[in-house]
C-alpha cells in the first residue's frame, strides 16, 4: 500500500509565509498572518531599497524596516505607540517599494493599502489618527535622511523636523526581529 502525498495547489496571487500559512492578495482579510511573519519580514527588508550609508562611518549599512517601526513607536504618544509600530504591516507581505516608484504604481498602492488594513485588523489595531502617524513617519524620514543617506541638502518635499536621537542600524535581522517582537509584546501588555 502506497501512501499518497497531499499536494496543495495554490492558484492566483498567493505567497507562502514563513509561518507556513498562505497569504492571498485577492483576499488578505482571510490571511492567518502571525506577528512573527510581520517581525521577520520587516527585519529582513532594508529601508530605502538598501541604499543606506552611515554618517558615522561613511560605509553602506543595512537598516531594517522593523527598526524604523520600533524607533517610531518609541517617539509616539502612548495611545499611538502600537499603531506606529505596526504602520508598515502591509510591507510584510507586499515588500517595501520606494516611495518615488510607488507613486508611479497606483495598483500596487491600492493592493498594499488593502493588505495594510487587513493586517491592522488582524492584530486589532485601529489607526485612530493617521495624520499623526504620517507626521511621525515624515520626522523619521528626516532623521533617516540625516543619519543614513548621502544627502547634500537638496530640497525634498513633505519632510519634517528630524528627531534628536541618532539612528544606529541593527545589522543582524534576527536581532531586529527580536526587538520588534519584544516591543510588540510590551505594548500589548500595557494596552
Amino acid at each position: 500500500m502506497t501512501q499518497t502525498a497531499h499536494i496543495r495547489r495554490i492558484v492566483g496571487p498567493t505567497i507562502l509565509l514563513g509561518s507556513g500559512t498562505y497569504f492571498d492578495f485577492q483576499n488578505p482579510e482571510a490571511a492567518e498572518l502571525t506577528i512573527e511573519d510581520v517581525a521577520y519580514s520587516l527585519s529582513f527588508q532594508s529601508r530605502f531599497t538598501g541604499h543606506c550609508v552611515s554618517r558615522r562611518t561613511g560605509k553602506r549599512v543595512y537598516y531594517p524596516i522593523s527598526q524604523h517601526c520600533v524607533i517610531m513607536a518609541h517617539y509616539a504618544a502612548p495611545e499611538h505607540k502600537l499603531a506606529a509600530l505596526m504602520h508598515e504591516v502591509g510591507e510584510a507581505t507586499c515588500g517595501d517599494m520606494n516611495a518615488p516608484l510607488k507613486a508611479e504604481c497606483p495598483d500596487y498602492k491600492r493592493i498594499e493599502k488593502r493588505c495594510e488594513a487587513a493586517g491592522l485588523k488582524r492584530f486589532g489595531i485601529t489607526m485612530s489618527n493617521p495624520g499623526y502617524i504620517k507626521l511621525l513617519d515624515m520626522r523619521m524620514l528626516a532623521t533617516e535622511r540625516r543619519d543614513l543617506m548621502l544627502w547634500h541638502g537638496e530640497e525634498w518635499s513633505g519632510t519634517a523636523t528630524p528627531f534628536d536621537g541618532e539612528i544606529v542600524p541593527i545589522q543582524d535581522p534576527h536581532v531586529a526581529a527580536q526587538l520588534f517582537l519584544e516591543t510588540y509584546n510590551a505594548l500589548r501588555e500595557i494596552g
